[in-house]
C-alpha cells in the first residue's frame, strides 16, 4: 500500500516537541477513551455521528489519546489527534478503511478519509454513535451543549471535549484548519499489530 504522506510524517506526530516544517508539535493528553466493543469510529461526531466503524479493529479495552498541537508563529493548530493502543514504535504503516474501501485503487496523493463540517472531529466507539444520536433525537440542544463543554477547554484556535456518554465516552477536538476531509493510519509493530492510530489533519507540511 502506497500511503499519500511520508512515514516520517506520520512517525513526527508521535515525538513530543518534534520540529516540523519549521513548526513545533506539543502533546496534549484528553485522557482514556473506552471501547467496550473495540469498534473505532472516527468523525465528525456533531454531523455523522453513526459513521461506519474502521475495518481493522482493535480489542475492547481503554486506550489513551492524544493531541499533537503545531505551534505557527503565533498560532496553534491541531495537526494530529493519536490513539495509543500498545506501548512501542511502529515499524510500518496503513490507511484505515471504513466498508468496501481499498487503498490500492486510490492514485499516490488520494486518501479515504471522513467529511467534517463542524470544525470537530472524534474518536469514539461504534455504540457510542448510537448513544449520542439518541441524545440528540431527545434533546434538540444537545449538540449546543457540547460545544458549550468545549469551549471550556479552548486554547488559541483549537479546543477538546472528553464527554461520557453510554457506556463509554465521546472524546471530540478541533480539526486543524476546521473542515474538510482527513485520513487515519495505523502504525503496526514487527507482528503486524496495531501500536498506535493517528488522524492526520494537515496542519503542518512535512518536507
Amino acid at each position: 500500500m502506497t500511503l499519500p504522506v511520508k512515514i516520517a510524517y506520520l512517525e513526527s506526530a508521535l515525538e513530543d516537541g518534534c520540529q516540523v516544517g519549521g513548526v513545533t508539535l506539543t502533546h496534549h493528553s484528553l485522557g482514556d477513551l473506552s471501547l467496550p466493543t473495540g469498534q473505532l469510529v472516527a468523525s465528525d461526531p456533531f454531523v455523522c455521528p453513526e459513521q461506519e466503524a474502521f475495518t481493522q479493529s482493535l480489542l475492547p479495552g481503554t486506550y489513551p489519546v492524544t493531541l499533537s498541537i503545531a505551534q505557527i508563529d503565533d498560532d496553534q493548530r491541531l495537526a494530529f489527534a493519536i490513539l495509543r493502543v500498545e506501548a512501542g514504535a511502529p515499524v510500518t504503516w496503513e490507511m484505515l478503511t471504513v466498508g468496501e474501501q481499498d487503498p490500492d485503487e486510490l492514485s499516490e496523493d488520494e486518501f479515504f478519509g471522513y467529511p467534517v463540517d463542524a470544525g470537530t472531529g472524534c474518536f469514539m466507539d461504534r455504540s457510542v454513535g448510537k448513544s449520542l444520536t439518541a441524545a440528540m433525537d431527545a434533546d434538540n440542544d444537545f449538540c449546543d451543549t457540547l460545544f458549550v463543554e468545549m469551549e471550556k477547554t479552548y486554547r488559541n484556535t483549537w479546543s477538546w471535549l472528553n464527554h461520557p456518554l453510554g457506556a463509554a465516552n465521546l472524546i471530540a477536538f478541533s480539526t486543524g484548519y476546521g473542515d474538510g476531509r482527513y485520513a487515519t493510519y495505523a502504525g503496526l509493530d514487527v507482528a503486524g499489530k496495531i501500536v498506535v492510530i493517528v488522524t492526520d489533519f494537515g496542519a503542518v507540511t512535512f518536507v
